[in-house]
């Protein structure tokens, strides 16, 4: 039979578990939400060039690197891929 102290100590474990899955949980979002926020401003690089081919180029790159992150889902990295392909112009004709 456990001891009260002994009860204490697991049941302390047991809360020291619980607070470290919740830290990581808010760790992970707070990730997730700083990745939207770079993809959107990759976005609006994009959007925003207006004839400025380096302003949309830096804007392309970034959407292309954060489309790589293991940060986003694959729904997250389809949409990109079609974004970046909607974007970049045809190769010619050959």
């Amino acid at each position: 039979m456990l001891t009260t102290s002994e009860v204490a100590l697991v049941v302390a474990g047991i809360a020291l578990l619980g607070t470290g899955v919740t830290v990581g949980q808010k760790r992970y979002a707070d990730r997730r939400d700083a990745w939207w926020g770079r993809t959107q401003c990759a976005l609006e690089h994009i959007l925003a060039a207006q004839g400025d081919d380096t302003k949309r180029t830096v804007g392309l790159v970034m959407l292309i690197a954060l489309q790589g992150s293991r940060l986003a889902t694959y729904e997250e990295r389809d949409m990109l891929e079609q974004v970046a392909d909607s974007l970049l112009p045809s190769p010619p004709d050959g």
